[in-house]
């Protein structure tokens, strides 16, 4: 049973005893406490870590229809006007400084494997990235047997909700990494940004469906947070990362995931 005693609602333990498959809260009240407690810890964690971020900045140069927007580019208008008796209109130029957008996809394994403490520290990596984006621009898809959006790109969830529907998934079933990957894309064509980016967090073992190569090849940019352990496919994993245009990030166990995710976003957002 889960323990909501005096130490336990400091938040962590109830976190890492959630989603075990020992535990059943069959009371609604007491389920509906136990996940804020657990969301609240979660949430706690990936801001201590998510702190230094700092979005991407990108100068944008266009011509000046608007006085209060932005602010004179001396030197591309001076270029603009040498030679010229009269300026044309579109002679002036302003610049300013704008948050570069990119929009994620987010695959996390949810099968047996990861209920307990694997799918808090796993919530606190998909933390991370939240606090990093824009909410409309992170899709969150959890995939077992089967794979499912939690989250869709163009929604504007806060980091706390979806920490909370992750901290849900019943943690069940067999590992189908192709699925994932599969509405992980679906998830990207709804983007309006051209910059997509697709992060699958696995030890690259599928139970079920089919081969994931041919949909980690459909992907934009395809990173891959291998997860290391005694019965993982880092082989697989490489191939996927190769044929969708992106990398691997090899994380020493569940534990260092956190750190691994900060390392990826500060990566895809530069």
């Amino acid at each position: 049973m889960l323990q909501l005693t005096d130490e336990g609602m400091t938040g962590w333990g109830v976190a890492e005893s959630l989603s075990a498959t020992s535990v059943e809260l069959k009371d609604k009240g007491l389920r509906e406490l136990a996940r804020r407690i657990a969301t609240r810890a979660v949430l706690r964690k990936a801001h201590e870590l998510v702190g230094p971020i700092r979005p991407s900045r990108r100068v944008v140069r266009e011509v000046m229809n608007e006085p209060f927007r932005g602010e004179l580019d001396e030197e591309t208008t001076l270029e603009n006007l040498l030679g010229k008796e009269f300026p044309d209109p579109d002679d002036w130029v302003s610049a300013r400084r704008e948050t570069r957008r990119t929009q994620v996809a987010l695959m996390m394994d949810t099968s047996l494997s990861m209920s307990g403490r694997n799918l808090a520290l796993a919530a606190v990596a998909a933390a991370v990235l939240a606090f990093s984006l824009k909410s409309e621009d992170l899709a969150l898809v959890a995939f077992e047997s089967s794979a499912h959006a939690l989250t869709h790109l163009g929604e504007k969830d806060t980091a706390a909700r979806m920490v909370e529907e992750l901290l849900s998934q019943p943690a069940r079933g067999f590992t189908n990494i192709e699925d994932g990957l599969a509405v992980g894309r679906r998830e990207l064509l709804l983007g309006d940004n051209p910059r997509k980016v697709g992060l699958l967090i696995t030890d690259g073992v599928f139970t079920a469906g089919g081969d994931p190569l041919a949909e980690a090849a459909r992907f934009p940019r395809l990173y891959v947070l291998l997860t290391e352990d005694y019965v993982m496919d880092a082989e697989l994993c490489a191939r996927m990362a190769r044929v969708g245009h992106g990398g691997v990030v090899r994380v020493s166990g569940y534990d260092d995931l956190p750190a691994r995710m900060l390392e990826v976003v500060t990566q895809i957002l530069h």
